[in-house]
């Protein structure tokens, strides 16, 4: 599976997310995932690993509550979001 950091949020979408964030104190990331063939998949995991992390910051702890506003989130937008300590 392939995730990078969503670019494709419109308007409404990033109001979503940044109300999100304010309603829980968290800061989020959203990430477009899509799934590859396995033999590209492989490649690219090899490439990631030689790359190192490329998201710096560390993840933060939501609660049972905000996950489950996170996943829903998830659900209308599309999106994997990832809660991070900012």
């Amino acid at each position: 599976m392939l995730c990078e950091i969503a670019r494709n949020l419109d308007g409404d979408r990033l109001d979503t997310v940044k109300t999100l964030e304010h309603d829980l104190g968290l800061t989020l990331v959203a990430f477009s995932c899509r799934s590859l063939e396995p033999a590209r998949e492989a490649k690219l995991q090899k490439m990631m690993e030689e790359f190192g992390a490329q998201l710096q910051a560390p993840p933060a702890e939501p609660d049972d509550v905000q996950l489950d506003r996170i996943r829903a989130a998830e659900q209308e937008l599309g999106v994997s979001l990832v809660a991070v300590q900012a």
